[in-house]
């Protein structure tokens, strides 16, 4: 696997070479993982401490990893002298960077590991996700042009990294505490199935919104079979959660899922109003109902409906998770299936676009008025005598 990961070392520029580097760390970090859950799902059994070395070299992995990602993204501003977010292979780049960010953030945040080894085996999970779609996105970035384009006009603003700094940050978060809510749902299907005690009807929901969703079945399909495999061992050793142990189950992912939001929705809003700043320094105008600008509106508003069901509402558990869930699709939509909407074809934030030549101007020019077009034969014919009379 080093093998290919490394292969045309030489023809890689620097933050590609750093990249690659991460790729095998990603590897070795999820060999950790697999590790540290085993020693910690093991402790929890048997009421014990698994070895403290074990346990904190997933964290370790997760550290080294995004110290080499920050590397990488410093020497692609370096090779192409300005902030590495213009095309979509920068982009990416710069969200896995920002993935292993939040991760970091949120396992001191959340502080799973502090909760007994039961919860440190969530822990391992999602830095075990994390890897995986780090590796998995660099792969995908691997099939995109990397080639240096000029930063147009528009985009030479001092609102250009915290804007799309503040913005990638939050969607990462989001998506991790998206994550969580799927453990979750993950954990109430097998439970039903090997266990019983949970509605067909919710079985079949869940295994829909799992399997059948859109473009997210490259997360959720993996999880829903591994997870598959964890359980079919619990039932052999007949270590199968029960329903009361669901039930508090169900309410700390709440309250972790919410507190992986609280870290994200912050960065989230700050990067809707610096968007809006910028917008009114490059077009004049704080709001023009771009495409782009909608998309971000609406996920932001789904997020703020979740507060208030959360809050106002009294939503909580499976019903509070669902609308997380579903803010963390919007969250997709704006970043990565925008450009295949119809209406993202003449957006003005197509920058990441190879194919597109960015549009800087914010009004096309406006239709000539009756007076305007009576008046253009006598302005040509004017324009025309003016050499001869030069000449004359």
């Amino acid at each position: 696997m080093s093998a290919a990961i490394f292969a045309g070392w030489d023809l890689l520029p620097g933050s590609g070479r750093y990249a690659a580097i991460a790729d095998v760390l990603c590897m070795a970090g999820i060999a950790c993982v697999a590790l540290s859950a085993f020693a910690n799902g093991r402790a929890s059994m048997r009421g014990t401490s698994p070895p403290r070395l074990l346990a904190l070299a997933p964290l370790a992995c997760l550290l080294a990893t995004l110290a080499t990602m920050f590397v990488s993204i410093w020497h692609r501003g370096i090779e192409v002298n300005h902030f590495p977010s213009q095309t979509m292979s920068e982009v990416l780049n710069m969200f896995t960077g920002f993935l292993l960010l939040s991760m970091t953030v949120l396992h001191f945040a959340l502080g799973l590991t502090r909760r007994g080894p039961g919860w440190a085996v969530l822990d391992d999970v999602l830095i075990a996700l994390v890897l995986g779609g780090v590796y998995a996105t660099h792969a995908h970035i691997a099939t995109l042009s990397t080639a240096q384009r000029d930063l147009p006009p528009a985009l030479q603003s001092y609102w250009f990294p915290p804007h799309l700094s503040s913005l990638i940050f939050s969607y990462a978060t989001m998506a991790i505490a998206a994550l969580i809510a799927l453990v979750f749902f993950v954990t109430r299907f097998w439970t039903g199935v090997f266990a019983g005690g949970i509605p067909k009807r919710t079985q079949l929901i869940s295994f829909a919104g799992l399997a059948l969703v859109p473009f997210v079945q490259v997360v959720t399909l993996p999880i829903l079979v591994v997870s598959g495999l964890v359980f079919l061992v619990l039932w052999g050793l007949k270590r199968l959660p029960t329903a009361p142990r669901m039930a508090k189950l169900e309410k700390e992912l709440d309250e972790v899922s919410f507190r992986a939001f609280a870290v994200g929705i912050p960065f989230l809003t700050a990067g809707v109003w610096m968007g809006a700043f910028w917008a009114q320094e490059a077009w004049a105008n704080y709001w023009g109902w771009d495409s782009k600008e909608n998309t971000a509106l609406i996920t932001w508003l789904v997020y703020i409906v979740y507060i208030h069901l959360r809050m106002l509402g009294g939503y909580r558990g499976s019903k509070a998770m669902s609308v997380l869930v579903g803010g963390a699709l919007s969250v997709f939509l704006t970043f990565q299936i925008f450009g295949y909407l119809p209406d993202s074809q003449k957006s003005l934030h197509r920058y990441t676009d190879d194919a597109v030549v960015p549009m800087e101007g914010r009004q096309e020019s406006a239709a000539p008025s009756e007076q305007a077009k009576a008046s253009a034969p006598a302005r040509e014919a004017e324009d025309a005598a003016v050499p001869e009379k030069q000449g004359g």
